[in-house]
């Protein structure tokens, strides 16, 4: 979620306000009903839309809808059993990502630039991705302190002072002032009253931690001394939106900053992306601004063997050489010339395939699904293979024909002495596999496994 994508209001029914929001009247959403939400948003009509998700172990359920009365907001709530109902108010555009934000995690909320709670934890924003999951680490916030509403009302708080709007006339503007919104919030607790939902202890606002104290927050300077980039660089970034820079955790007017944690959790987020790898390979042997460095090591090597295998080709035999004259500077032997470089890389592209590893690694591959699968076969019939196997098979056999009979060979010899897999039902198998997901014909499969395939009898 971009920073323009945080909320604009709360909800008047919310039992978790967000600070220094205005509230905005609720009335005509059923929020205590998500599929009722839903199809608030689906009624006819192109420009609005709702949908609504829920957990049938947990009883969490999350939804949004368009606003009926006003298209250009949405509604997004999201509910615990225990912890009860969160109900903002985002701009139209972005009331579906926000929505899409509850699944994995199921934050109850978020505050302070992302920071989370799920209604036992707080944790730091979301930036650090482990990739055996698939999903983002939790890095809970040391001796976190939750503030409630109970904790921000007190006698100055002035119910009649406070202030709730209507969504027609609804128009966003800047932070409500704290002690106004003190004041709205004495208005929101006089109106829950009559209700039966949590009481205020219950209802938390938002969170301070040490990590969020103010003489600990980093400014940009000091954000970019601790990523080592000029702050005009990071300036940059915010203005473009690049760098997935997580959200600042307080901005006063145009000063943003941003708690030390979450800056650390960014860098090493910044450390891990796939495109440094290459990078971290290349060490010392390319300078950092060199666009070599964002070649991965293989194609580096085979590049510079094929700067070495041209020039030889092109200036070290004399014959060739020749070609630079001004008599041969023509179509054809221009054409003449292309052949043979190509011909030159074509030979050496093997340089970067680990061919004899793949054949291994393909073989482990292949007999691991046969075993896997092998409760799909009918009877008689294929093992069913993923796709990725059947890519995987096309391009090495493309790559490397001569070496497909060992291969065929080790696969049958292994599925029939440890998998007790019958070579027949190994041919079938990659035989589908490589017409299905290889983009074999089969008939070029027919033409193929009679000459690498082993024999059956």
């Amino acid at each position: 979620m971009t920073w323009n994508d945080e909320p604009v209001a709360n909800g008047l029914r919310t039992d978790h306000p967000w600070p220094n929001l205005p509230f905005v009247d609720d009335g005509h959403i059923p929020i205590e009903d998500p599929e009722a939400v839903e199809g608030l948003g689906r009624r006819a009509g192109g420009d609005m839309w709702g949908r609504c998700d829920d957990d049938e172990t947990t009883g969490e359920w999350a939804a949004y809808t368009t606003d009926p009365k006003n298209h250009d907001f949405a509604w997004v709530l999201r509910f615990h059993p225990e912890h009860g109902l969160s109900v903002l108010l985002y701009r139209d555009d972005a009331g579906s990502g926000a929505h899409d934000e509850w699944f994995g995690d199921r934050a109850l909320m978020t505050r302070l630039g992302g920071y989370w709670w799920d209604g036992t934890t707080w944790y730091r924003p979301r930036q650090v991705l482990n990739w055996a999951t698939e999903s983002y680490m939790r890095r809970p916030v040391q001796r976190p302190t939750v503030i409630t509403a109970a904790d921000l009302l007190d006698d100055s708080c002035r119910p009649e002072r406070g202030t709730v709007s209507k969504i027609v006339q609804f128009t966003p503007g800047p932070p409500v002032p704290p002690q106004q919104w003190r004041h709205d919030l004495a208005r929101w607790a006089q109106r829950r009253a009559d209700r039966d939902v949590l009481a205020l202890e219950q209802c938390v606002v938002t969170l301070n931690a040490p990590e969020l104290a103010e003489a600990g927050l980093l400014g940009v300077e000091e954000f970019a001394a601790e990523a080592g980039i000029a702050a005009s660089t990071l300036r940059a970034y915010i203005a473009r939106d690049e760098a997935d820079l997580p959200a600042p955790q307080v901005s006063d007017g145009g000063r943003k900053r941003w708690s030390r944690p979450v800056v650390t959790d960014w860098l090493e987020q910044r450390r891990r992306d796939p495109q440094k790898a290459a990078a971290v390979l290349a060490g010392d042997d390319v300078a950092a601004e060199d666009a070599a460095g964002l070649m991965s090591p293989a194609l580096r090597r085979l590049w510079t063997r094929l700067t070495d295998m041209l020039l030889r080709e092109l200036w070290e035999k004399p014959a060739v050489r020749r070609r630079w004259a001004r008599p041969f500077r023509n179509e054809t032997a221009a054409k003449d010339l292309a052949e043979q470089l190509g011909w030159v890389a074509a030979v050496n592209a093997d340089a970067a395939i680990p061919v004899a590893d793949l054949v291994w690694m393909i073989q482990q591959g292949v007999l691991w699904e046969l075993q896997r699968f092998r409760g799909t076969m009918p009877v008689g019939g294929a093992i069913s293979l993923t796709r990725q196997a059947g890519h995987s098979l096309s391009w090495f056999i493309e790559q490397a024909p001569k070496r497909a009979s060992a291969l065929f060979g080790a696969i049958v010899r292994d599925a029939g002495r440890t998998l007790d897999i019958p070579a027949e039902v190994v041919e079938k198998s990659l035989r589908k596999s490589l017409m299905l997901d290889g983009g074999m014909s089969e008939q070029r499969v027919d033409e193929f496994f009679a000459v690498t395939f082993p024999p059956h009898k």
